[in-house]
């Protein structure tokens, strides 16, 4: 597969903010001259395939893996890691929003996307939440360890494939809604994840400690600025979002 090392600049949106860092990490260091990595899949035989060949580059040291994105946020504001291996659609909380979530947080941090999904509107999200680089899951195992060796070096890693999509993706115009989900509060994200998930409007209020009247009217907020009648039309734009994975609905 012919590749292509190029750096493509996007703006970080207003809407993401910066979540504060653990006041005491345990972070454990990684040998002289190695990247240390934290891996994020969800597939748990990827994710040990993935560990392996990091603890086999000579540029790299595992951090950590988890499994979801949840854990990929804590691990991350934990261990603070110089590379994110992280996949787009997991259980619960997907990829694009552990980044939105992360904000600012980790600005040493690089991202590597490792996904099977590249469709326009989810390249288009990860290239404004900043990413350093994208591997298809459905291509070879080594271009993952070519991209991580890029990224160690301080370059950035996507294949003339990718490169492609997201030109397309930038000169069309986006979705109906794809520009909202940047317009929304990092409380309400939260919500329409919840609500995506099945969660009651008492269940959603008992998670986040507020009141059912409050989970209420941030539900109603939401369905206005995305546009949507009903919970399945927030759902369906949640989806289309990658915020959740839809085979865990």
């Amino acid at each position: 597969m012919k590749t292509s090392l190029r750096k493509i600049r996007v703006s970080r949106p207003a809407a993401y903010s910066a979540l504060p860092l653990p006041k005491k990490p345990s972070i454990s260091s990684a040998p002289a001259g190695k990247k240390r990595v934290l891996v994020i899949e969800d597939q748990s035989a990827v994710c040990d395939l993935v560990a392996e060949m990091i603890h086999a580059h000579p540029r790299c040291d595992l951090a950590g893996k988890g499994s979801d994105g949840e854990s990929a946020v804590e691990l991350a504001l934990q261990l603070r890691p110089d590379i994110l291996v992280l996949d787009v659609i997991m259980p619960g909380v997907g990829g694009i929003e552990v980044l939105r979530r992360l904000g600012g947080s980790l600005p040493a941090m690089k991202v590597l996307i490792f996904s099977g999904k590249q469709e326009p509107h989810i390249v288009r999200a990860l290239m404004q939440a900043g990413i350093h680089g994208f591997v298809n899951k459905n291509g070879p195992l080594s271009e993952l360890r070519k991209a991580l060796e890029a990224i160690a070096l301080g370059n950035t890693w996507f294949n003339e494939d990718f490169s492609r999509t997201v030109r397309q993706a930038l000169a069309s115009p986006s979705h109906l809604g794809e520009g909202v989900i940047d317009q929304l509060t990092p409380r309400e994200r939260e919500i329409a994840v919840l609500i995506a998930q099945s969660h009651s409007s008492k269940e959603v209020a008992g998670r986040l400690n507020i009141s059912i009247k409050t989970a209420e009217n941030h539900r109603a907020n939401l369905m206005r600025k995305l546009g949507v009648r009903d919970v399945a039309g927030l759902v369906r734009f949640v989806v289309r979002q990658g915020l959740v994975d839809p085979a865990a609905e």
